[in-house]
Order: structure tokens, then sequence, then C-alpha cells
């Protein structure tokens, strides 16, 4: 019985490790296809884009800490080392703990990312407003690289622009990326055609190609996490049970 749970636990550690390894991968990948665009540093400074930078680099450090409790939750089965069980333990226990604290910080009313994206929008929608103009000014010029790129209009979508400099200086007309995903369009973009196409803002996309650790993977890692510490609690009390096993801090002293 004692073997089949040693057995059984050293497989889940493997894939644990495993799980860590894969975190690490899909981190990287998010940050080589990051979209970050220089507008966030041209009119936000340092509200949101910290936020976005440390998207991919959390997930990375992340899944390499997992990786590294899983190695020693292996090795202290097939060891027999149950301290490196409790180390296992304490170290997975304090990052779910911190991954709700997290989280709680996210979802509650006031929030950090709430009051970030309160500011941003505001001072988005500003500099389109004000600095959006046919001349080429350096707000202009970020704004298209960024609409061109991510294939987006405006903040939030083509609304931002009503009413703004842009559009009194083009008569109602609109940046093209409005009526079109493809910047290469060279037709023009009224209001009716700007509300018919519903191109998504920018804030969206940004949001989306750069924080990875989206809701779905946030609660994946969190139940492997609490599925882990019922595992390395039953392989500790199936390795107490094994005659004349070591004190599992004697290697200490």
């Amino acid at each position: 019985m004692d073997s089949t749970c040693l057995n059984l636990g050293s497989i889940f550690y493997s894939f644990f490790t495993l799980s860590g390894g894969a975190a690490v991968g899909y981190g990287i990948w998010s940050h080589m296809k990051s979209k970050t665009s220089d507008l966030l540093k041209t009119v936000d400074d340092v509200t949101l884009t910290t936020l976005l930078f440390l998207g991919a680099p959390m997930l990375i450090a992340l899944g390499c800490i997992l990786t590294v409790t899983g190695v020693i939750g292996c090795l202290g089965t097939l060891k027999k080392k149950s301290w490196m069980l409790l180390v296992f333990f304490v170290v997975v226990l304090i990052i779910l703990i911190l991954q709700v604290i997290w989280a709680v910080l996210m979802v509650y009313p006031n929030s950090v990312k709430e009051k970030s994206l309160s500011s941003l929008e505001s001072k988005m929608i500003k500099s389109l407003q004000e600095s959006y103009k046919e001349n080429d000014t350096s707000i202009t010029l970020v704004w298209d690289e960024t609409m061109n790129k991510l294939r987006c209009c405006g903040y939030k979508g083509y609304a931002d622009f009503t009413h703004s400099a842009r559009e009194e200086e083009q008569k109602n007309l609109y940046p093209k990326q409005c009526c079109s995903r493809f910047s290469k369009t060279h037709s023009t973009c009224s209001k009716e055609k700007a509300e018919n196409k519903k191109v998504r803002g920018c804030i969206q996309l940004l949001l989306t190609e750069n924080i990875p650790i989206s809701g779905a993977l946030s609660f994946l890692i969190g139940f492997l996490e609490i599925v882990a510490l019922v595992v390395s609690l039953k392989v500790y009390r199936c390795l107490r049970r094994i005659p004349d096993l070591p004190d599992p801090f004697e290697d200490f002293l």
C-alpha cells in the first residue's frame, strides 16, 4: 500500500514538474508574441504599462518555481526524504496564498486594476480628442502605429473620435482603421461605416495580447496547486508509516 502511494506520488510530482515547464514555455511564447504599444508609454507613462510588461515574466517566474518544487517533491518521494515534501508543501502553499491575495486585489472594487484602467481611459480619450489630428504629431503617429499593428480603433471604439479635433478637421470622417481591420485600405470612413464595422477598441486587444494569465489559466494553476498540497500530505503520511524511517530533519543536525 505504501509503495503504491509513493509510486503514484512520484508520478504526480513528475506531472507537476512538466506543468511548471509548460507554464514557462507558454510565458516565453506569450512574451515573444506580445504587442505592447509605445502608446502606453507616450500617454500613460507607467500606470498600466508596468502591469502589461510584467504579465509574461510573472508567468515564467511562476513556472520556474513550480518546476523546481516539483523536482524537490519527486526527489523527496524517490529518496524517501520527508523534509523535501515539507519544503514542497510550504512553497506551494505560499504561492497559492499569494495568488489568492492577488486575485482579491484585482477583483475587489476600487482595485489597483480598476483605478489604473480608469486613469488610463481618461488619458487615452483626452489624447484622442485633443491631440489626434491630420498633421503628423507624435500622438497621431503613435496612435496610427498602434491601430495598424493591433487592427483596432481608438481606446474602446470609433465613438472615442466623436467630437474630436480630427473629426472636425476631416468633416465627420473617422480614421480608416475604424472601418477596416486592414490598414492598407484607402476608402474613407464615415460614422455610419464605423458603426457597422464595429472594430474593437485597442485596450481590449492590448489586455488580451499582453496578459497571458487569464481567469481560466489562473483557476487551472490554483486547482493544480491545491491537488499538489493534498498529494504531498498523503505521500508524507505514507513515508512516516515506513518502518525505521529517519527523522525528517536529521540531515541538518
